[in-house]
């Protein structure tokens, strides 16, 4: 009875973290609308000063330089030059139609942006339970993440134009729901909670970011991740499973590539000819423990036994089904359904990978000396095409996608096919325009050697398809309500098939919801 109850106290924590976030998101930008609507025009900016006083103490602290800020104190924007200005300030959006939930700080956000600091940090929690299913039924857990930092333009302050210095950090917390409930002790290719993976606070980016020929090339250098500009698509944030939203899983374990948020010593170029090509090839440093925490990101050593990948993308943006409708004032323009469209590929020489079957034969002999391989390759495409618009040239409609990896060694590779596949449709309410409703669909084949290393750890039990991964299915279906430019709520259902890939664990439903919020 005591277990019971701990247990169903746990799971209203957990769903009360989220229920307080949007309650409070709703009343305050209701609070905003009456208080505006009410009060006379000084009462009203008063109002809004509220929250701006704390942001603007700890971000003028914490990320502001000083020589910045004496700037923005004494700049035009925030001095006026006379008393007349000073008496009729320029109109400002208000708070709840503004970018951020702690608004401009009173002016300071936007003299900052002016003096090249523009500030960030966005806040994601998401909590999630097996009402069926899996190997422990019933539990509930919360996760979230913080990613915090700042965009530095040298060009606001200096000769330096057209670059871009960010320095930014992530801290997760929480327990996965499907590595402690579902699936335990098995590395299941799918985590029904994308905010899992590296439970830590971990410094993440040291990016120096040069434009050059007018736009057309990009070069990156510094700390960051191959998953922050290739094989990366906004669609896949709508959706809560880390087997979409991030890299498709044997893009990151079948090469050791970086994702957030474990960065690497990398570099990127790209290449954009014209609005419909992209062009982007980089390197980025690998090692045994890419994906370890315990550093929290502050280990920067390049190793003598360190090794490197190479991808490369082609990406095209098409505009299919043009049309001429007319515009204002007077004029016409050309719309159409656009559409994205790439493929990519990984190599890498590095012999740091253990075979499935070195792996099964240490584990019977754990003292011998690992033989380890390299050469690891693979394919990986992606596509998505708006199909419907609700008139020409509307964003609200239908968009359909699919994305695919293909990694053919099967001694290395843990899932060497898997596809995802799923619809988004924005504005399905009439009254909700700025609302996404998804569906999506994972697809993993375990390769052989795996499922023969899984076998013989577990004593070669067969029966039944209890110890023979094979494949893992899911499907997802949800709808993120909009509540501003700068918060949304999502609630969302799971149905994990074969978890882990064997038959001994239950199918699973997961029920869960996501909330975020842009600082």
């Amino acid at each position: 009875m005591r277990r019971k109850k701990m247990k169903t106290t746990l799971l209203n924590q957990s769903w009360l973290r989220l229920v307080l976030i949007c309650a409070a998101m709703q009343f305050m930008a209701l609070a905003s609308s009456s208080a505006q609507a009410s009060l006379p025009a000084q009462s009203s900016a008063s109002v809004q000063a509220v929250p701006s006083a704390l942001s603007q103490i700890a971000f003028t602290a914490s990320m502001a330089p000083v020589a910045t800020l004496t700037a923005v104190k004494n700049s035009p924007a925030t001095a006026p030059a006379d008393a007349s200005a000073a008496a009729s300030p320029a109109p400002r959006p208000s708070w709840k139609d503004g970018d951020y939930i702690s608004g401009d700080w009173d002016g300071l956000r936007t003299s900052l942006m002016r003096h090249g600091v523009s500030p960030f940090v966005y806040w994601t929690g998401l909590s999630s339970g097996n009402p069926l299913g899996g190997e422990h039924q019933g539990h509930m857990t919360a996760v979230d993440d913080f990613y915090m930092g700042v965009n530095i333009d040298p060009g606001k302050f200096s000769g330096w134009h057209n670059a871009t210095v960010t320095i930014s950090g992530v801290n997760r917390d929480g327990r996965g729901l499907t590595n402690q409930y579902i699936a335990p002790g098995l590395p299941t290719a799918y985590n029904s909670q994308q905010c899992v993976g590296g439970q830590s606070l971990f410094f993440y980016e040291l990016v120096l970011k040069q434009l050059l020929d007018e736009g057309k090339i990009t070069l990156k250098a510094g700390r960051f991740s191959a998953s922050d500009d290739l094989n990366a698509s906004p669609i896949y944030s709508y959706y809560l499973n880390n087997g979409i939203d991030g890299d498709i899983r044997n893009i990151l374990f079948d090469t050791q590539s970086s994702a957030y948020p474990f960065s690497t010593w990398a570099g990127l170029a790209k290449f954009k000819p014209n609005d419909k090509f992209l062009f982007q090839a980089g390197v980025y440093q690998t090692w045994d423990n890419i994906f370890q925490s315990y550093t929290n990101g502050t280990d920067w050593t390049i190793h003598p036994d360190d090794g490197v990948i190479y991808m490369e993308q082609a990406a095209w943006t098409p505009m299919l089904f043009k049309k001429s409708v007319a515009s204002q004032p007077g004029g016409a323009q050309t719309v159409g359904l656009p559409g994205h469209y790439w493929l990519g590929s990984t190599y890498t020489p590095w012999k740091g990978f253990e075979t499935f079957r070195e792996q099964l034969h240490l584990y019977y002999r754990p003292h011998a000396t690992p033989v380890k391989v390299g050469d690891s390759y693979g394919f990986y495409a992606h596509a998505d095409q708006m199909v419907h618009q609700k008139y020409p040239g509307s964003t609200q409609g239908l968009t359909l996608w699919a994305a695919s990896a293909y990694y053919p060694q099967q001694s290395i590779s843990v899932v060497p096919f898997q596809v995802n596949t799923g619809a988004i449709y924005k504005g399905l309410w009439q009254k909700r325009p700025e609302d996404r409703t998804i569906f999506g669909l994972i697809y993993g084949k375990y390769s052989r050697d795996y499922a023969h290393m899984i076998r013989h750890e577990n004593h070669g039990n067969l029966t039944k398809d209890r110890w023979n991964p094979r494949y893992e299915l899911v499907l997802e279906g949800g709808h993120r309500f909009q509540l501003s430019r700068f918060a949304f709520f999502q609630p969302d259902i799971q149905w994990d098939v074969r978890p882990g890939g064997v038959g001994s664990i239950p199918n699973a439903i997961v029920a869960g919801a996501e909330a975020g919020v842009t600082f």
